[in-house]
């Protein structure tokens, strides 16, 4: 009995180190390495895709040019989100009002949209027109790029220079901060400095203008004097006249009366109508009768 288990021993330790064991034990290996080479593919398909925002642009029918991202678009409008100054503002534009032959649109990352808005508020900056606002605005377009690059793999690069943007502007803010005091400062300093030469500049303004005025009035005084004597003189010849008018008046009353009384004392009874008088013959001698 002991020499039948010797035997199966042995036999078992032949065929563990036979060339046919031998084969399977690569065979494993194999699989190994390609389930290990398989893994990646399983999480390559698990990291997100890239979001992605279709830009927009086209010509009004004023000639109005309009670049944008596109929020939505039907047979009635189209609904653009672009810049207005420092701020980013949603427009809807009717379809009368748009040139539909001009309208182009093309995709492009999302990450790239708001780079593009970043560099465009940081373009904007040290005009001292809104300088906060678009110091603020170019910092949240970076961060927000950089949240959506951080979300795909292999955009390291990218998020580092995003990095290097965002510290040179806030950099850039200290900085335009401490200007702006120093500036401020500067305005209070030149104020106090020219305050008196500027109030001496006023108060001549004010004379000057006291005098203007003085001679505004004296002019209106010669002009009302001026007047009164021609309201005068006119009221004195309106009399004058008046007076003259008067006087004809009761001479010719008086004539009338005279002319009156001589007719009902002298001549009473009715009186014939004047006739005009017959014009002589050429015949006729002076005086005498028509023969």
């Amino acid at each position: 009995m002991k020499n039948v288990v010797i035997v199966i021993t042995v036999i078992l330790a032949v065929c563990r180190f036979s060339p046919l064991y031998a084969q399977s034990e690569p065979n494993q290996a194999v699989v190994v390495e390609q389930k290990t080479a398989e893994a990646p593919k399983e999480s390559k398909e698990a990291v997100p895709k890239t979001s992605i925002v279709k830009m927009a642009d086209f010509y009004m029918r004023d000639g109005k040019f309009v670049l944008g991202k596109l929020i939505s678009e039907d047979k009635s409008k189209i609904i653009i989100e672009q810049i207005n100054g420092s701020e980013i503002a949603v427009t809807t534009y009717g379809n009368k009002e748009v040139d539909t032959r001009t309208i182009h649109t093309k995709s492009i990352p999302e990450y790239q949209y708001y780079t593009d808005l970043a560099e465009y508020f940081a373009g904007r900056t040290w005009d001292f027109r809104d300088d906060p606002d678009d110091f603020i605005q170019a910092i949240r377009c970076y961060e927000k790029a950089k949240e959506l690059l951080s979300e795909t793999q292999k955009n390291g690069d990218k998020i580092e220079q995003i990095d290097k943007e965002i510290a040179h502007l806030r950099a850039d803010r200290n900085v335009w901060v401490k200007e702006m005091e120093s500036r401020a400062k500067l305005k209070k300093l030149e104020f106090e400095a020219t305050i008196e030469t500027r109030l001496k500049e006023l108060e001549g303004r004010v004379d000057t203008v006291d005098q203007q005025f003085d001679k505004s009035i004296a002019d209106m005084n010669d002009n009302y004097r001026q007047i009164n004597e021609n309201i005068s003189v006119l009221n004195k010849d309106i009399s004058r006249q008046l007076g003259s008018l008067a006087e004809r008046t009761e001479i010719n009353k008086r004539r009338i009366d005279y002319l009156e009384y001589y007719i009902q004392h002298w001549h009473p009874g009715p009186h014939p109508v004047r006739s005009e008088p017959e014009k002589p013959d050429s015949n006729s001698p002076p005086g005498g009768k028509k023969r």
